[in-house]
């Protein structure tokens, strides 16, 4: 009975191209949102109660006795001849309790020749694949398709057939058999700092460090890519620019990422105005002589920021003004 309430809970998510579900339990009382391809939006089954969200704990390895500590665990299902990969994260506040199942593995794999409708950024990327080493950075918030456009990267790379390609990821999201993927594992004393120590010993040509979240894995993406590896990681900033800022104060000053550092890319994602389909993806690529001015803080000139290009994108009818309102900082409209 569980099980089929979870397949339906499943299946809408993958109707939905749905990432993962929150839910908040608050006076035996749940409500179940779901982050999807048009953001978030309150889910409504008489199949989704209070037996599930614990059926959940329990398939996840929880430690049902001690739900006031916050946990993870993950489990696997078949659907439809598909595995399909969870983890489910528990934390409760002194009122609440609140759970995010994610799905691992329902990312639309797509190839680098559609990242971006524009040529001169496909070639950009597409040169990026060939680099022997460097430190590539996306940039953006979560669900603006930075794994996405990482893994369409480490594809092309891959179909060459010339470089060990290793991943460092916390979770693993989109499962590749060319590529060795390890996953971080706090519980189990599997840290970033033992993680990228255990990478290096095994001689990778690109290494993927799925984000850039404190001042050791910043320090190490540094190193790896100054010691003759092809780094590509990501990290949350608003622009390029702001992504700039957010590594130096990570702890790696101006002059160490002037050596190392190949771009920063800044990205969004939306669903293509009137086809809810198609999704598009817009970049800012700071790189070259642009990137050296953003170090130095100096203008950029003949560069469209992130903000720039989404308005472009507007005006253009590729996306709505309500889709690209959330990421506008500035009284546009």
């Amino acid at each position: 009975m569980m099980q089929e309430q979870l397949n339906q809970l499943i299946e809408l998510g993958i109707q939905k191209q749905a990432t993962d579900f929150h839910f908040v339990l608050y006076q035996n009382s749940l409500r179940v949102l779901l982050r999807g391809r048009n953001g978030m939006e309150e889910v409504h089954s008489a199949a989704i109660g209070l037996r599930l969200f614990h059926y959940l704990k329990y398939i996840a390895n929880l430690d049902l006795g001690n739900c006031d500590k916050p946990q993870s665990g993950g489990f696997q299902l078949e659907l439809h001849g598909q595995t399909l990969f969870f983890r489910f994260s528990l934390i409760t506040s002194f009122d609440k309790e609140t759970g995010v199942l994610r799905i691992l593995n329902n990312h639309s794999r797509i190839c680098l020749d559609d990242l971006s409708s524009e040529k001169k950024q496909t070639a950009i990327f597409r040169r990026w694949t060939r680099c022997r080493s460097g430190l590539v950075i996306f940039s953006g918030p979560t669900g603006s398709g930075k794994t996405t456009t990482l893994f369409a990267l480490l594809d092309e790379i891959a179909k060459l057939g010339t470089a060990k390609i290793m991943t460092l990821e916390d979770p693993i999201e989109i499962h590749d058999s060319r590529f060795v993927q390890l996953a971080i594992n706090e519980t189990g004393g599997f840290t970033y700092e033992e993680g990228i120590r255990q990478l290096m010993r095994h001689d990778p040509d690109v290494i993927m460090i799925g984000e850039i979240r404190d001042s050791y894995s910043a320090k190490m993406a540094y190193r790896c890519a100054l010691t003759g590896h092809m780094v590509f990681s990501s990290i949350h900033a608003r622009n390029a620019r702001e992504a700039l800022k957010r590594l130096q104060e990570l702890g790696v000053d101006k002059q160490e990422w002037q050596n190392t550092l190949t771009a920063i890319c800044a990205q969004r994602l939306y669903m293509r105005k009137n086809n809810e389909k198609e999704r598009i993806c817009i970049y800012e690529i700071l790189e070259g002589t642009k990137l050296q001015s953003a170090l130095e803080d100096k203008e950029i000139v003949d560069h469209e920021d992130i903000e720039v290009k989404i308005l472009q994108a507007v005006e253009k009818q590729l996306i709505s003004k309500t889709a690209a309102q959330g990421d506008l900082y500035t009284e546009t409209f």
